[in-house]
């Protein structure tokens, strides 16, 4: 009897595995096409995703990436960055490094239930020298054995989906089509190409014709990513791909995920402004916090021609009863034009004067 009940939950063990590394192809029946927001060191924590999903709620968002010896040797770090809340559901998180037993060991941490994590993505794409040195990110374009067996060992060590960010190519003397094959047959669930080498960084406009003619091998879904500023443009870019990742073009600017090129209002922005310094304060303390909302608070209002009167106490807030006073006072001073929406030009310097 012991012997039946232990195959019965093997058998479930293995349908729900297998349920789990289909996610993405689950997410593709359901959504025509999938909408990431990109990992974004220094910007993609759990206050900015919240800002990004409470306007957009069916993106689907990926960490600020953390090294994996770090989420393996640091409890207090995975205690600070796994946690989220429900809102950024389902949240996949992104490590790197160069060890492919580390990536297991980190996947086995990443894997707890507790923390309610729907996939692991891996670091193949970020150009930095420092990382690039150090064998991890795109450096793995040219590292292509250490490439397959990382997938490899994080697809073993967990029941999560494994996708892969990568770039087209190190420095243009890549094979991508037989790297990228290479991937999806170590476990790779999922792949993102930035249309731009590793040694372009962010130079240069990202070109995605690799990436079209790449679709044609795998069964996998692959994403673009590079250069789209919004939806609308995604959806220009996309083509026979999965689904495009939005980075850059999502700073202080959540209507970006929005279908056919919403613009915010003035009260709109206020409000985001508002909700975004909140959160920022809630995950990390009321100083680190108002500290980190400060390269966010002007930008939001770039092209509020009434920003120049404020930005100075903006850069400079210290509490969020200070933030919320200065908005507050946005609000008071310009209650005729909540309903204009600068990012239009529908507000203009000689309205405010008059």
């Amino acid at each position: 009897m012991k012997n039946i009940f232990l195959f019965i939950y093997c058998a479930d063990l293995k349908k729900t595995n297998n349920t789990m590394k289909d996610f993405w192809k689950k997410q593709i029946e359901k959504h025509e096409k999938l909408v990431f927001l990109a990992p974004m060191d220094g910007y993609g924590d759990s206050a900015y995703r919240q800002a990004m999903k409470r306007v957009a709620p069916d993106i689907f968002c990926i960490s600020e990436f953390y090294s994996a010896d770090g989420l393996v040797y640091s409890k207090f770090l995975a205690d600070s960055v796994l946690p989220h809340t429900e809102i950024e559901t389902p949240l996949v998180v992104q490590i790197f490094w160069k060890d492919p037993e580390m990536f297991a060991r980190a996947a086995k941490i990443i894997d707890n239930p507790k923390y309610n994590i729907r996939g692991i993505d891996i670091n193949m794409w970020c150009p930095a020298k420092k990382v690039v040195r150090s064998g991890h990110g795109s450096s793995l374009l040219i590292n292509e054995d250490t490439a397959f067996r990382i997938v490899e060992a994080l697809n073993k060590a967990t029941h999560l989906p494994v996708s892969v960010k990568t770039r087209r190519s190190f420095d243009g003397n890549q094979d991508l089509i037989k790297f990228a094959k290479w991937l999806e047959s170590a476990g790779c669930s999922l792949l993102t190409i930035h249309g731009r080498t590793s040694k372009q960084a962010y130079t240069w406009f990202a070109d995605h014709t690799d990436t079209y003619e790449l679709k044609n091998h795998l069964k996998i879904p692959v994403i673009c990513n590079g250069d789209i500023l919004n939806y609308d443009d995604g959806m220009k870019k996309v083509k026979e791909l999965d689904g495009f990742m939005i980075g850059r073009g999502s700073f202080w600017n959540p209507w970006a995920f929005l279908k056919w090129g919403y613009e915010p209002s003035l009260s709109e922005l206020l409000e985001a402004m508002e909700f975004h310094a909140l959160k920022l304060v809630e995950t990390k303390g009321e100083r680190k916090g108002n500290l980190e909302i400060r390269k966010h608070l002007v930008q939001y209002l770039r092209n509020f021609p009434g920003v120049k009167a404020y930005r100075k106490r903006l850069v400079t807030t210290e509490s969020f009863e200070n933030t919320q006073s200065i908005i507050t006072e946005i609000r008071t001073d310009f209650s005729e034009f909540l309903d204009k929406k600068p990012w239009l030009w529908e507000i203009e310097k000689e309205d405010l004067e008059s």
